[in-house]
C-alpha cells in the first residue's frame, strides 16, 4: 500500500519491511520519549526553584531549544535516523520545559502546573475525538492543519527576528490584548489539533507496513506536539494574566 504521508514516502523508499512498525510499538516509544522528557523537565525545574540556580534554567531552555530544533529539523528531513535521534531529542525537550517552565514559575505562579494539566486533558480529549471519528484526518483537514501550522511558524520566526534586530514586535499580537489573546487561543487549537495528525501518522505508518523504524519518527513526531501545546498553554494563561 502506498502512503501519501511525505514522510512515510521518505522512509518507504530506503526501509526495510522484513520488520514493519505497529501501532503498540510507536505508542511504547511515545510513552518512553515523553518520561524522559517530563523527568528531565522536572528535574531542572526542581533544580532551579529549590536552589534559586535560575540561570541554569535559562540556559536549559536555550540549549534545549536549539538542540531539539536542530534534532527535529533532521528526523523531518531524514526519517531514518529517529532511531538513533530519539533520546536526545527528548533530553533536549525535556531540559528546554524545564527552563522554560521555571521562567513563567517566576512571573506567573502556577501557570506550569496549569498549562500541564491543559495539556494532558487536551490530549485525552483529542483522542477520544479521534478514536470515536469525531474528528478525521481527511485531506483537506491535514490541509488545513498543516497550513495553519506554517503560517504560526512564519509569524513566530518574523517575530523573532524582529527582536534580534530591531528591538521591536509585530503590533497588537504578542501583547495582552484581545488580539494577542486571541492569536495565543488560536495557536494552542491548532497545536492540539495537531494530535490528530500524529495519531494518524501512527495508523497509517502501520497500516502501509512502514518499516519498525517509523516508530521513532512517530514518537518524535507526538513529542513535539506535546511540547509545543504546552508552551501555547504558557503564552495563553500569561497573556489572560495580563503579561507581555
Amino acid at each position: 500500500m502506498q502512503s501519501n504521508n511525505p514522510i512515510l514516502t521518505r522512509v518507504e523508499v530506503s526501509g526495510d519491511y522484513t520488520q514493519p512498525m505497529s501501532v503498540k510499538g510507536a505508542i511504547h516509544k511515545s510513552v518512553l520519549l515523553t518520561v524522559i522528557a517530563s523527568v528531565l523537565g522536572l528535574g531542572v525545574f526542581a533544580y532551579a526553584m529549590l536552589t534559586a540556580q535560575f540561570a541554569v534554567a535559562y540556559a536549559a531552555a536555550i540549549v534545549g531549544a536549539i538542540g531539539g530544533l536542530i534534532l527535529a529539523l533532521i528526523t523531518t528531513f531524514k526519517p531514518n535516523t529517529a532511531r538513533m535521534l530519539a533520546i536526545p531529542y527528548a533530553l533536549f525537550e525535556g531540559a528546554f520545559l524545564g527552563g522554560i517552565s521555571v521562567m513563567f514559575q517566576q512571573k506567573f505562579p502556577g501557570i506550569p502546573l496549569q498549562a500541564l494539566l491543559a495539556t494532558f486533558v487536551t490530549t485525552l480529549v483529542m483522542f477520544s475525538l479521534y478514536r470515536m471519528q469525531v474528528i478525521r484526518a481527511t485531506e483537506k483537514f491535514k490541509a488545513v492543519v498543516m497550513s495553519a501550522s506554517l503560517a504560526i511558524a512564519i509569524v513566530f520566526l518574523v517575530q523573532i527576528v524582529m527582536r534580534l534586530a530591531f528591538g521591536s514586535s509585530i503590533p497588537h499580537l504578542f501583547e495582552s490584548n484581545w488580539l494577542g489573546i486571541g492569536f495565543a487561543a488560536f495557536v494552542a487549537v491548532i497545536a492540539s489539533l495537531n494530535l490528530i495528525l500524529d495519531f494518524d501518522l501512527i495508523e497509517s505508518g502501520a497500516a502501509n507496513y512502514a518499516p519498525k523504524s517509523m516508530e521513532w519518527v512517530c514518537a518524535i513526531a507526538l513529542l513535539a506536539t506535546l511540547v509545543w501545546m504546552y508552551i501555547s498553554f504558557l503564552r495563553l494563561l500569561g497573556l489572560i494574566q495580563g503579561d507581555d
